[in-house]
């Protein structure tokens, strides 16, 4: 039978040479083609091809989750490993989404027969690390909001602040992420002032493994007892920190705290895979389409004008391509007679049921001074506009959409 070629990068591993002298024994099941000292070097010696399988310590220098992701983008396929009773080494693999074997390192024998094993196990190495076995964790408690809008401006960002204060003030607790990464303004909206950037700090985190419900509060800002908000980037060329498999990560965090997260998902919809050679590129459009894939519900903003409404309709049926079925809810935003003359709301609501399917979008009156002075004071429509007509379209749909995230 032909040797299985493996990556080795188990540096620190308790035994780890004289388990080397084992695998490369005469039979042995396995063939060590390169012994790897840190991750840098393992996705190299991955890029070569001439291994299927790459075993991993949890003290390989570097090791993160965009490691995995990266091996995965390569085909090679991941096994982490670790000393019988190191729980500490085993928690920081699974928390990369690597299956784990433990393995008796003073009995060099028998751990080369437990590596064999595993690695002969298809339900082992032969899975996506997001069906990987993990220990008993959370249940999912809170549901994902996105909101999305077509490139020209909609106000998608001043709809999401304004829905998630407002199912804050339905009394759930509301995490809003701004996960622009063209021009991001949340923080701007809601005059939070200092650089910090909670979504860079949040993956930080994901990529090492380390994101949990509490380190995700902890990278919000809280603007009321029951609101927070993970601040975007504070510039775009910043869009390179956020590498997808840190995102995903990052979604599962927000999903399994309690109360609705809402995502300020950005435009573009465009997969970056159609124009890039190398796949392993961080992706700039990954934060978007992660996102939308990521909701249990979708809130498309468009614009209530002639450019608005051709630019929404062209580019629907990718949200509903990414959606697979999901609920999508259409806003149609800054609704006024100017561009469209009288009944501009039957007009769009004409083009919405022909062009697109849509029979029961949510319509949004224009409120300019309003969202003036809610932006020149960096407040919400709530503190600062209460009256406004605008205020009170959008409190009645949070109130539905909390309703709908707490069955979803």
């Amino acid at each position: 039978m032909t040797a299985l070629p493996i990556l080795l990068g188990a540096p620190g591993l308790a035994g780890e040479p004289e388990l080397v002298t084992a695998l490369t024994r005469p039979g042995a099941p396995v063939t060590v083609v390169r012994r790897c000292v840190d991750a840098v070097d393992l996705l190299g010696a991955a890029a070569s091809g001439r291994a299927r399988v790459a075993v991993i310590g949890p003290a390989l220098p570097r090791l993160a989750r965009e490691t995995v992701a990266r091996l995965g983008s390569e085909n090679v396929r991941v096994l982490g490993v670790a000393a019988a009773g190191d729980e500490v080494g085993r928690r920081h693999l699974r928390d990369l989404d690597v299956p784990v074997v433990s393995l008796a390192m003073d009995d060099v024998d028998a751990a080369v027969l437990s590596l064999a094993s595993a690695l002969d196990d298809p339900e082992a190495i032969g899975i996506t690390p997001r069906h990987v076995d993990h220990d008993p964790v959370e249940s999912t408690a809170g549901s994902l909001v996105a909101v999305w809008g077509p490139v020209g401006a909609p106000g998608r960002t001043t709809v999401g602040i304004a829905l998630a204060d407002e199912i804050s003030r339905c009394g759930t607790t509301t995490l809003l992420v701004d996960a622009d990464t063209y021009g991001g303004t949340v923080a701007t909206h809601l005059g939070v002032l200092d650089d910090t950037c909670g979504i860079v700090a949040a993956c930080r985190q994901a990529d090492a493994g380390a994101l949990d419900p509490a380190g995700l509060a902890a990278a919000a800002r809280s603007i009321t007892s029951n609101f927070r908000v993970v601040t975007g980037i504070p510039r775009a060329d910043r869009w390179a920190e956020l590498r997808p498999a840190s995102l995903g990560r990052l979604w599962e965090t927000a999903r399994r705290m309690p109360g609705v997260c809402v995502v300020d998902a950005g435009f573009s919809l465009e997969s970056d895979e159609d124009y890039l050679a190398d796949t392993r590129t961080p992706r700039r459009n990954a934060t978007t389409l992660s996102a939308l894939a990521a909701a249990d519900t979708i809130v498309a903003v468009a614009s209530g004008d002639p450019v608005g409404m051709e630019r929404f309709i062209a580019a629907l049926p990718d949200v509903r391509r990414v959606a697979d079925g999901r609920p999508i809810f259409v806003v149609v935003n800054r609704l006024r007679p100017g561009p469209l003359g009288r009944d501009a709301r039957g007009q769009i609501s004409e083009a919405l049921a022909r062009h697109a399917g849509v029979h029961d979008a949510v319509y949004v009156p224009d409120d300019r001074d309003a969202f003036d002075t809610c932006l020149r004071q960096g407040r919400t429509l709530a503190e600062c506009a209460q009256r406004s007509p605008a205020r009170g379209v959008l409190a009645e749909f949070a109130r539905k959409l909390a309703v709908v995230s707490s069955t979803s």
